[in-house]
Protein backbone atom coordinates (compact mmCIF):
# COMPACT_ATOMS: atom_id res chain seq x y z
CA UNK A 1 0.00 0.00 0.00
CA UNK A 2 1.36 3.65 -0.83
CA UNK A 3 1.29 5.99 1.85
CA UNK A 4 -1.44 8.59 2.40
CA UNK A 5 -0.17 11.53 -0.40
CA UNK A 6 0.31 14.73 0.48
CA UNK A 7 -2.90 16.87 -0.99
CA UNK A 8 -5.44 14.53 -0.89
CA UNK A 9 -9.34 14.86 -0.49
CA UNK A 10 -11.11 13.68 2.76
CA UNK A 11 -12.70 10.86 0.47
CA UNK A 12 -9.51 9.87 -1.23
CA UNK A 13 -7.93 9.71 2.69
CA UNK A 14 -10.55 7.86 3.85
CA UNK A 15 -10.82 5.27 0.93
CA UNK A 16 -6.55 4.65 1.52
CA UNK A 17 -7.40 4.09 4.84
CA UNK A 18 -10.03 1.55 4.53
CA UNK A 19 -7.57 -0.25 2.52
CA UNK A 20 -5.13 -0.17 4.61
CA UNK A 21 -3.43 -3.20 6.79
CA UNK A 22 -1.15 -3.09 10.04
CA UNK A 23 1.86 -4.09 7.43
CA UNK A 24 1.28 -0.24 5.73
CA UNK A 25 1.98 1.43 9.71
CA UNK A 26 5.65 1.86 11.32
CA UNK A 27 5.86 -0.23 14.04
CA UNK A 28 8.14 -0.17 17.12
CA UNK A 29 10.66 -2.88 17.73
CA UNK A 30 9.36 -4.86 20.68
CA UNK A 31 12.24 -3.88 22.97
CA UNK A 32 11.27 -0.41 22.72
CA UNK A 33 7.29 -0.76 23.15
CA UNK A 34 7.48 -1.06 27.00
CA UNK A 35 6.16 2.15 28.77
CA UNK A 36 7.08 1.94 32.30
CA UNK A 37 5.53 4.02 34.97
CA UNK A 38 8.50 6.31 35.36
CA UNK A 39 7.78 7.16 31.46
CA UNK A 40 3.82 7.31 32.71
CA UNK A 41 4.52 9.46 34.98
CA UNK A 42 6.84 12.44 33.07
CA UNK A 43 4.04 11.92 30.59
CA UNK A 44 1.54 13.46 32.62
CA UNK A 45 4.02 15.83 34.72
CA UNK A 46 4.44 17.51 30.95
CA UNK A 47 0.88 17.87 30.52
CA UNK A 48 0.95 20.19 33.78
CA UNK A 49 3.49 22.77 32.61
CA UNK A 50 2.28 25.70 31.48
CA UNK A 51 2.18 27.07 27.93
CA UNK A 52 2.93 30.46 26.51
CA UNK A 53 3.87 33.32 28.17
CA UNK A 54 3.21 34.13 32.11
CA UNK A 55 -0.07 35.03 33.67
CA UNK A 56 0.16 38.62 34.02
CA UNK A 57 -2.85 37.62 36.75
CA UNK A 58 -2.01 35.14 39.04
CA UNK A 59 -0.10 31.51 38.46
CA UNK A 60 -2.28 28.99 36.70
CA UNK A 61 -4.97 32.04 35.92
CA UNK A 62 -5.93 32.95 32.33
CA UNK A 63 -5.17 37.08 31.88
CA UNK A 64 -7.78 39.05 30.40
CA UNK A 65 -7.31 39.92 27.13
CA UNK A 66 -8.20 42.73 24.43
CA UNK A 67 -7.76 42.65 20.95
CA UNK A 68 -6.94 46.02 18.98
CA UNK A 69 -6.66 47.31 15.48
CA UNK A 70 -3.81 49.80 14.83
CA UNK A 71 -3.23 51.84 11.92
CA UNK A 72 -0.23 51.49 10.42
CA UNK A 73 1.61 54.63 11.64
CA UNK A 74 1.11 53.49 14.93
CA UNK A 75 1.63 49.94 14.86
CA UNK A 76 5.45 51.36 13.39
CA UNK A 77 5.71 53.42 16.23
CA UNK A 78 4.59 50.71 18.83
CA UNK A 79 7.43 47.89 17.13
CA UNK A 80 10.06 50.83 16.85
CA UNK A 81 9.45 51.17 20.37
CA UNK A 82 9.68 47.82 21.35
CA UNK A 83 13.09 47.06 19.02
CA UNK A 84 14.62 49.83 20.91
CA UNK A 85 14.06 49.03 24.48
CA UNK A 86 13.85 45.44 24.57
CA UNK A 87 10.80 44.63 24.80
CA UNK A 88 7.34 43.17 23.15
CA UNK A 89 5.06 45.10 21.52
CA UNK A 90 2.70 44.05 24.00
CA UNK A 91 4.25 44.90 26.64
CA UNK A 92 4.59 48.70 25.27
CA UNK A 93 1.11 48.47 24.49
CA UNK A 94 -0.02 47.88 28.11
CA UNK A 95 2.38 50.07 29.33
CA UNK A 96 1.30 53.04 27.40
CA UNK A 97 -2.49 52.21 27.95
CA UNK A 98 -1.71 52.44 32.17
CA UNK A 99 0.09 55.48 31.68
CA UNK A 100 -2.62 57.11 29.93
CA UNK A 101 -5.55 55.44 32.22
CA UNK A 102 -2.63 57.20 34.87
CA UNK A 103 -3.66 60.32 33.31
CA UNK A 104 -7.19 59.92 32.81
CA UNK A 105 -7.89 59.32 36.45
Amino acid sequence: MDALQPRMTPEEALAALATMTEDDFPSVPEEEDDIDDAFVERFIEAGRRAVGRPSLTAPGQRSPQVTIRLPESVNARVIDLAVRTGRRRSQVVRDALDAYLEKAA
